[in-house]
């Protein structure tokens, strides 16, 4: 049996668990369908606390408890303008990320591929409406600047951008300076920036992007992040590499997409935790818990995260 407290103890500690898989598993190696396994995680677990939470009314209305009414308002605000949309969008951003390439992936011959068109709106569908809920105006796709970080110039389809090209991103020293300058980018800016930029046209054109170099005009570092970690992501979404296969390069070039993901899915996380975290307070002080007070209980449980 548990009571409303036990519930967002319960819930904080699967989301804890969650940030420790984004932190802990996240790696060269993982899979986008790792990152959907992630968004099916949210899905489930926010899903279990709205259903909790309706049982909790249910058995306060057996009992006639007195503070019923307000509770329902409560928990009814709750997951009409919270819960269900996180569920929703998770649900949604589940879509788009498929496949068993490394999120970190430089393509065949170190050409780049656009990530697909479906899965991409699946993701800025589906995170955008997660990212309204919980960020609010928090963060910004305008971050940052436009300058290169080889000479602090302008970027001008000489940066960054190459990695999103369907050519290769040059010999070894060029790759390098590319990855340099999308290290720069991603650095320069915060989680919450990566996450408002990735639902943006700018950071989508970059995801989608199946030309030639040409992509990065005077774009700004949060729409280069965002535009990396959408790729990285998206089925089929692949990056340039250095035309001799260079292993140093493909290295950086693998490490700027692995930083991206893990920044704005750790901001993610602890942005939904915390969200949800307070409207579970504001239901516990409709129902006016006290330490004295004998809880209303409900047999519903969280599940755990295993990892």
């Amino acid at each position: 049996m548990k009571s409303l407290i036990s519930l967002s103890n319960d819930f904080l500690n699967v989301f804890t668990s969650l940030s420790d898989m984004v932190g802990g598993v996240l790696g060269f190696n993982t899979k986008k369908s790792d990152v959907a396994d992630y968004f099916k995680t949210v899905q489930d677990t926010v899903s279990s606390t709205k259903e909790t939470l309706n049982k909790i009314v249910v058995d306060m209305k057996s009992e006639n408890n007195p503070n019923t009414a307000a509770t329902e308002t409560a928990i009814n605000k709750l997951v009409s303008e919270t819960l269900d949309k996180i569920i929703e969008g998770a649900s949604e951003a589940v879509k788009g990320a498929e496949g068993n390439d490394s999120i970190a992936s430089v393509g065949t011959a170190n050409v780049g591929a656009a990530g697909e068109e479906n899965a991409v709106k699946s993701l800025i569908e589906g995170i955008g409406k997660i990212v309204e809920v919980v960020l609010g105006n928090k963060g910004s796709a305008d971050a940052g600047d436009n300058n290169n970080a080889e000479n602090g110039n302008a970027r001008n389809n000489n940066g960054a951008g190459k990695l999103f090209a369907n050519a290769n991103a040059g010999a070894a020293a060029e790759a390098k300076k590319v990855a340099a300058d999308a290290a720069k980018a991603v650095g320069a800016v915060t989680g919450a920036d990566i996450l408002q930029a990735m639902v943006k046209n700018d950071a989508v054109t970059l995801a989608k992007h199946a030309g030639g170099a040409g992509a990065e005009s005077n774009k700004k570092d949060a729409i280069i992040a965002g535009g990396i970690a959408l790729r990285a992501i998206a089925k089929n979404g692949k990056f340039s590499g250095a035309s001799d296969g260079d292993a140093d390069a493909k290295k950086a070039i693998e490490g700027v997409a692995l930083s991206a993901v893990t920044k704005a899915l750790n901001t993610l996380t602890i942005a939904i935790r915390n969200t949800i975290d307070v409207g579970l307070k504001g239901v516990k002080d409709a129902m006016k818990i006290n330490p004295n007070d004998t809880p209303v209980t409900t047999d519903k449980q969280i599940p755990e995260i295993k990892n």
